[in-house]
C-alpha cells in the first residue's frame, strides 16, 4: 500500500504593508532596521537602530498623506492572504475528492502575519513538508533575501530545520507567468490603442542601489531578460522604455529612473503611455499611489495625454494557476492540466 503524502505548508512570501495609518511609522523603522533591505556603510550602521527611528519619525507624515490618498492602508497583506486561500482551494481541488494536502499561508517579512506566525501555524495544522514561495518573481537581496533571512530566524523559532524547507526564490522565467503577463499588457495595449497615438509601454522596475548591481545581485539582469522574453509576446513594432522607480535613499541607483523617463517622453511628444509595473504582482503603495497618482501627474504635467496602468495580478485566476505549476513542479506533482 502507498503512503499517503503529508500536508503540505506552501509559505507565500511577501514584505507586507501597513493595514491603518497608524501603523506606517512603524513600518518604516522596521524596513530601515532590516539590513537585508537597506544597506548602509560603516560607521553609518553602527547607528542603524537609532537611524532607522529617526528616518520613520521624519518620513512617516508624508508616507501618511499618501496613504490617504489609497484609502488608508495598504491592501498587500489582505490580497496575499485571498491568494493563499485562492492557491490552497486550486491545489486541493486538483489532488481530487476531499483532498486536504496542502495548507496555504501569507507570509510577511515586515508585517503580521509574519513568517514566523506562518510557521508555527503550519505545525500545528500538522504540515509535515514545508515550501516558501517568493511572491517576487526576480530575486533580489533586498526582497527575497530578506524574506529568506526572516525565514530562517522563522525556523529557528518554531524548531523547524531549515533545510526541511523547501524554497521557490525566483520565477520570472516561468512560461506561464510569462503568458499571464504578456495577455494582461496586450489587453491594457489594446485598451489604450483606442486613442489617436499608438501606445507607448513604459516598463518600470523598482530600483535598486547600483551598490548591490556591484555586489552581484542578479536582479537587473533577471528583470532585462524578463523584459526581452515579454517583447517576444508583444508585437514587434511595440514602443517600450525600461526605468526604474521608488528611489528610497540617496546613494546612486540604478538607471534610467521613471520619473524621469515619463517627463522626458512626454516633452518629446509620447502623449499615450501604458505603465507595466513588472517588478510587482500585489497592489500597494508603489503601484496605486506612486504610479497611479505621482507619475502619472508628472507625465500628464509634461504634456502626456493619457497615462494608464497594467492591471497588477493581485489573486485573480492567471496568477493562482501559475504559482500553481511552480509548486507542483518544485514537489513532483503531475500537473493535472498536462495530457
Amino acid at each position: 500500500m502507498t503512503t499517503p503524502p503529508g500536508r503540505t505548508a506552501v509559505l507565500l512570501m511577501q514584505m507586507g504593508g501597513p493595514r491603518t495609518l497608524n501603523e506606517v511609522e512603524e513600518y518604516i523603522r522596521v524596513l530601515f532596521s532590516d539590513a537585508d533591505l537597506v544597506r548602509l556603510p560603516a560607521p553609518i550602521s553602527w547607528f542603524r537602530a537609532p537611524l532607522a527611528k529617526f528616518v520613520a519619525k521624519r518620513r512617516s507624515p508624508m508616507v501618511i498623506g499618501q496613504y490617504k490618498q489609497i484609502g488608508g492602508g495598504s491592501p498587500n497583506n489582505r490580497i496575499t492572504e485571498l491568494q493563499a486561500n485562492n492557491l490552497q482551494q486550486l491545489l486541493n481541488d486538483s489532488e481530487g475528492g476531499d483532498a486536504d494536502r496542502f495548507r496555504c499561508y501569507a507570509a510577511m517579512t515586515y508585517t503580521p502575519p509574519t513568517t514566523t506566525d506562518a510557521m508555527r501555524q503550519a505545525v500545528a495544522d500538522g504540515c509535515t513538508e514545508f515550501l516558501a514561495l517568493s511572491l517576487f518573481p526576480h530575486y533580489s537581496s533586498a526582497s527575497t533575501g530578506a524574506s529568506l533571512s526572516d525565514l530562517k530566524r522563522a525556523c529557528a523559532a518554531v524548531g523547524v530545520e531549515r533545510g526541511r524547507v523547501n524554497t521557490i526564490e525566483t520565477w520570472a522565467n516561468d512560461e506561464r507567468y510569462l503568458t499571464a503577463l504578456a495577455e494582461r499588457v496586450q489587453m491594457q495595449l489594446l485598451a489604450a490603442s483606442v486613442h489617436e497615438q499608438p501606445p507607448h509601454l513604459i516598463i518600470s522596475a523598482h530600483g535598486v542601489p547600483e551598490s548591490y548591481v556591484r555586489r552581484g545581485d542578479p536582479y537587473v539582469d533577471q528583470i532585462r531578460d524578463c523584459v526581452d522574453a515579454l517583447k517576444k509576446r508583444l508585437p514587434a513594432n511595440q514602443a517600450f522604455t525600461l526605468c526604474f522607480q521608488s528611489r528610497a535613499t540617496p546613494f546612486k541607483w540604478v538607471g534610467p529612473a521613471t520619473d524621469q523617463t515619463m517627463e522626458s517622453l512626454a516633452k518629446s511628444g509620447v502623449h499615450n503611455m501604458v505603465v507595466l509595473p513588472i517588478s510587482f504582482v500585489n497592489d500597494h503603495i508603489e503601484t496605486l499611489y506612486e504610479i497611479d497618482l505621482e507619475l502619472a501627474d508628472i507625465a500628464r504635467n509634461a504634456g502626456a495625454q493619457h497615462v494608464s496602468r497594467v492591471p497588477a495580478f493581485n489573486a485573480d485566476a492567471d496568477l493562482i494557476q501559475a504559482l500553481a505549476g511552480l509548486v507542483r513542479a518544485k514537489l513532483q506533482i503531475p500537473d493535472p492540466s498536462t495530457p
